[in-house]
């Protein structure tokens, strides 16, 4: 028997020196056998989430998800389509896979996972040491495979593509910003006109920063080709014009009134002074809406919304409610900020297992320890955040545009976040799902950069004095299609 093993072992010790080893050394062999082992990655991955609810048991449960399914009755020849009660990306993708609930839940598990795969490719192929890239790599693969993100791929709802396209947006503007040029910005530009149709909620952050960052960028980046320039802010109109219309569409078809009651009942009629601004701008404050203090519209039967007597209270919400609504959001923008602050410890941490109807997070590897996935405290964000920009710190002298787009998608995220808090008062919970997914994906990469940038600078400095210029050389030549794009005073 001893002696079988020994042959064995050493048969399988010439194998490997005559047929794998030299194989290594072959960038187009390693290269498929990358792609085969995220092949079968992302293979478990959906045998693992889909599990043994697979195929007859993901069943629609949720009014948002048949408010989907209605929206995608209409199809994209119907003008309703695009006024209908949800943006249209999810609905389009509900249409084009015939609204099935089974082949739905199969494809966006399959594009939520090859979209995290993307992204640890992309890392590998933009960071040039390999600490930064096995590093970011591993923690962009923790990320999409934690159960509070994946579990949503199980649902009819539009958490797991919106998740899916922010990946592909926030991923496209990297490759731009680290090697700029009018094809890659046009595939950012379309990555960001679809993540921004699929939920209302990514609206807001994309005004606050995006469309502002395109123009600024198409008039102060001197060193850009000018076509280039023009191309940004081409782009950045046409996103506006994108915004514009997800936002009106929004409005015209009434479902903002829903979050603007929301609102009313359970974060401004319990405070005195909320509810004497709304007053004084024009809400009907009787003792009828005064009995639904801490209800939301859902609550009692609907009562809020099919009760005789507040009937002058929902026409004020369906018309000026709204916007008095939105207008407080920026005048007490500090109260609503200390609100998310008081439950912010409460939203981190959650797992979302009262969604978890399909008992996803049984399949699925816990959430790594000590929060390197991504923020779950409100100090793991405060730390997640000063590691960021000490990362874009470090990239910002040889990377200097990626710093820049980085910074500025991490700052979309503290916007993403807060819009989405204050938005609705309503399964807050899972309405952060998408932000701080987005949030801790961003946060990923500018570690990435910062670990890149570091260590690079210590290969310079370890090096001998004699051997400093070569390897300056070395990183000079490895980085001057970027520095040839970069603008030389930003």
């Amino acid at each position: 028997m001893g002696v079988i093993a020994t042959r064995a072992v050493s048969a399988l010790h010439r194998f490997r020196r005559r047929a794998v080893t030299p194989r290594l050394t072959d960038p187009a062999w390693r290269a498929q056998a990358w792609l085969v082992a995220a092949a079968l990655g992302l293979a478990v991955f959906m045998i693992r989430v889909l599990g043994a609810a697979w195929p007859g048991q993901f069943k629609i449960f949720f009014p948002d998800s048949f408010s989907f399914i209605n929206a995608a009755k209409q199809t994209p020849f119907s003008p309703g389509f695009y006024a209908g009660e949800r943006p249209i990306a999810f609905p389009a993708l509900l249409f084009i896979l015939g609204r099935s609930t089974v082949v739905t839940v199969v494809v966006q598990t399959f594009l939520n996972g090859a979209a995290y795969l993307l992204a640890a490719a992309t890392a590998v192929r933009l960071l040039r040491h390999d600490e930064a890239r096995i590093v970011c790599a591993f923690l962009v693969i923790t990320i999409g495979i934690e159960p509070r993100f994946a579990l949503w791929n199980t649902h009819i709802l539009s958490e797991s593509f919106g998740m899916t396209l922010a990946v592909a947006s926030v991923l496209s503007w990297w490759r731009f910003s680290a090697q700029p040029s009018r094809p890659r910005l046009h595939v950012a530009g379309a990555c960001t006109v679809a993540w921004l149709t699929v939920r209302d909620s990514n609206v807001p952050p994309w005004l606050a920063v995006g469309v502002p960052a395109l123009f600024i960028a198409s008039y102060l980046w001197r060193s850009a080709d000018p076509a280039l320039r023009r191309a940004l802010r081409r782009w950045a109109v046409a996103t506006l014009v994108v915004c514009i219309g997800v936002a009106l569409a929004q409005s015209a078809n009434g479902r903002n009134r829903y979050a603007t009651m929301n609102n009313i009942g359970l974060r401004v009629l319990p405070d005195p002074e909320l509810t004497g601004w709304f007053k004084d701008r024009g809400m009907p404050l009787d003792d009828a809406l005064r009995q639904r203090t801490g209800f939301s519209s859902f609550d009692n039967n609907w009562d809020m919304l099919t009760s005789p007597d507040l009937a002058p209270f929902r026409a004020w919400a369906d018309g000026s409610g709204q916007r008095e609504m939105l207008i407080s959001y920026i005048r007490f923008a500090p109260h609503w900020i200390g609100a998310l602050d008081d439950d912010l410890p409460v939203l981190l941490q959650t797992d979302q297992s009262g969604y978890d109807a399909f008992g996803v997070a049984k399949r699925l590897p816990d959430p790594p320890p000590a929060q390197i996935g991504g923020p779950t405290t409100r100090t793991g964000l405060v730390v997640w955040t000063a590691i960021s920009v000490v990362g874009l710190v470090l990239a910002s002298r040889r990377r200097r545009v990626q710093s820049i787009v980085l910074g500025l998608l991490l700052a979309s995220t503290f916007v993403d976040l807060y819009v989405s808090y204050v938005g609705d008062s309503v399964e807050i919970q899972r309405h952060l799902v998408g932000p701080l997914a987005r949030m801790a994906l961003i946060m990923v990469l500018c570690l990435g950069v910062g670990i890149d940038a570091a260590s690079e600078f210590a290969r310079v400095r370890r090096s001998r004095p004699d051997d400093a210029i070569t390897v300056a050389a070395q990183i000079s030549v490895q980085t001057a299609a970027e520095s040839a794009l970069e603008p030389t005073g930003s």
